[in-house]
């Protein structure tokens, strides 16, 4: 009877835990959509929004689990690393303008990753009473708490199944007052986190039911392991004869060969499970464990050379600096599963110490890679101006906007740094990234009628257009031409009789073809009396040859006229607006 008292006393707990998480993200939720304090002070909103979300969790799993002065110091110490990597989350985004007011997605991964894993580690101590629990402990209440999440999540969402069938059967009798109350910030939110609290409570209460669940999804993934390592061997067997060339095609070795990675560690742990002797596995399942284990070593040995071979042709980036981690850490488990498997006595025993040891490195690089001591951003930053400034790649070969972009607060540092370079050409390209402007072209030509290629072939531009000062303002045709004499604009002019009186307009089709980009656009210029106007634009219908079938001549005029008409390709139509706002959904044949 005490025992069932204890347990409704931790229920009636965590519903109050689970209600006041609610109204706290519900308050958050609310700053944020009317844009009032704190979501105005962003470095503050960042670490309220995430200790809201994640540390009740946390509070709401060890209650009854883990001892009073142990949860209390957990908490605090959850606390302060969720709320530090927010902060810092925010800190190092481009300063001098309006910043994200939430965290990124990969900091909310961050954290919950961080959490799940620490939290596994200090409730498993708590329970031995150890600083680092004997590993039967560590296997049974890591996959009891992931079960647990994997539980609570299908109980939330079939909770709202349920509240939203509801409101289609209100509905159907006119009554749609249930509708919008659940669908009010202030009740949704709450009745989510409460939901969620009453989850994990069934959860914990009810062992035998997470104990069999997890049994059950241990012994089908188990069983897998034949196959996955039979796969695995085939496909390095394969590489004997097809070489690595494939698999640099791709441009996601690395990605690809980690997660196989992955996968073979979870179902040889799957196989293994606690180690307990009486539940060794079948010779096939060891067999194949082993078989796994060896093989894991080559996998990521290739996805290591595969990240090296990127690094040494474009340097370092925030993916490749993130790849080198996901390596490294995979590294020490298949050198750990490689000594296991050859090692005699009994099966992969080695492996239970190699966990605990890789479970600590992943903890180390993950807090590591979220901070300044090795932030993927700030190294790829110094990496790629390091390329920079060596010469390994050319100033109009290098992408300044990659600084901006993905380099954050770096990145605008080093932006900075480099209006400063004896080059003149850095201190160009560095501008327009740091003003967010448009990429600076170097004025190459001086000549409209050597810039423009007329088509048809053998006409030639009206003097009246190659004379006219195109200085003066006009909206979008004058940087049009304008482009045509920089270093990556081409321009084609297809004269032909869009109005119908006998005189021809000038197509001028615009591409450019800066960093790469096949970007084009055509205006529609017409004679007024000795003097060119923008007369309107061709919108771009999407359809793959447009723009050569038009150069090329295998166009049609297609009437009727308003004030101009429009214009045909391959039997694929473009409007030809005179209103710039227009847009133009694809269709094409």
């Amino acid at each position: 009877m005490e025992s069932r008292d204890a347990s409704q006393r931790v229920f009636f707990v965590r519903l109050i835990l689970g209600l006041g998480q609610g109204l706290a993200l519900y308050l958050l939720y609310s700053a944020f959509d009317q844009k009032i304090w704190p979501a105005t002070a962003p470095q503050l909103f960042a670490p309220l929004t995430v200790v809201a979300l994640f540390v009740p969790l946390v509070i709401l799993q060890a209650l009854g689990n883990v001892r009073a002065l142990t949860l209390i110091v957990w908490a605090l110490i959850a606390t302060a690393v969720v709320a530090g990597l927010a902060w810092y989350d925010v800190w190092r985004a481009w300063p001098g303008e309006t910043v994200a007011v939430v965290p990124s997605a990969r900091t909310f991964l961050v954290c919950g990753a961080f959490l799940f894993v620490a939290h596994a580690l200090v409730s498993c101590g708590d329970a031995d009473k150890r600083i680092v629990a004997h590993y039967p402990t560590l296997f049974d209440l890591a996959w009891k708490l992931g079960v647990q999440i994997a539980i609570a999540v299908c109980f939330v969402v079939a909770f709202w199944i349920i509240l939203w069938l509801g409101v289609g059967l209100f509905d159907m009798i006119k009554l749609g007052g249930f509708g919008r109350l659940i669908g009010h910030s202030w009740v949704a939110i709450p009745l989510t986190t409460i939901a969620a609290a009453a989850a994990i409570h069934v959860t914990d209460t009810r062992a035998t039911l997470v104990r069999g669940v997890r049994t059950l999804a241990l012994t089908l993934l188990g069983w897998l392991l034949p196959v996955i390592a039979l796969i695995a061997f085939a496909f390095l067997i394969s590489l004997v004869f097809t070489g690595l060339t494939p698999l640099w095609q791709t441009r996601s070795a690395t990605f690809l060969l980690m997660a196989a990675a992955a996968v073979l560690v979870i179902h040889i742990n799957a196989a293994y499970q606690d180690g307990d002797p009486e539940r060794r596995p079948p010779h096939i399942l060891r067999v194949a464990g082993t078989l796994a284990a060896v093989l894991l070593v080559f996998i990521v040995w290739i996805a290591g050379y595969a990240l090296w071979l990127r690094v040494a042709q474009y340097g370092w980036t925030v993916d490749r600096i993130t790849s080198a981690a996901v390596v490294l850490v995979g590294g020490m488990f298949a050198v750990g599963y490689l000594i296991a498997a050859l090692l005699p006595g009994l099966w992969l025993k080695l492996i239970e110490h190699w966990n605990v040891y890789g479970t600590f490195l992943f903890l180390i690089v993950l807090l590591a890679l979220s901070t300044p001591i090795a932030d993927p951003m700030r190294l790829a930053v110094d990496s790629q101006v390091a390329r920079l400034q060596s010469g390994a790649v050319k100033p109009d070969k290098f992408d300044f906007w990659y600084l901006r972009d993905s380099g954050g607060r770096f990145g605008r540092n080093a932006l900075q740094a480099l209006r400063s370079s004896p080059n003149a050409t850095i201190r160009e390209a560095a501008l327009a990234p740091l003003t967010n402007g448009p990429i600076p072209f170097r004025r190459v030509r001086t000549d409209l009628a050597t810039a423009i290629a007329v088509h048809p072939k053998g006409r030639s531009l009206p003097a009246t257009f190659l004379h006219q000062d195109w200085s003066k303002p006009m909206p979008y045709g004058d940087g049009m031409i304008s482009g045509c004499l920089d270093e990556f604009g081409v321009c084609d002019a297809v004269l032909t009789d869009l109005d119908g009186d006998g005189h021809d307009e000038i197509i001028l089709v615009y591409t450019n073809q800066a960093q790469g980009s096949q970007w084009w656009g055509a205006s529609v210029f017409q004679d007024r009396s000795g003097v060119w106007i923008l007369a309107g634009e061709i919108k771009d219908p999407g359809c793959k040859g447009f723009r050569e079938g038009l150069i090329a001549g295998r166009f049609r005029v297609v009437p009727p006229v308003r004030p101009l008409a429009d214009i045909e390709v391959d039997g694929n139509r473009a409007l030809v607006a005179t209103t710039p706002s227009v847009d133009v959904k694809p269709r094409c044949k």
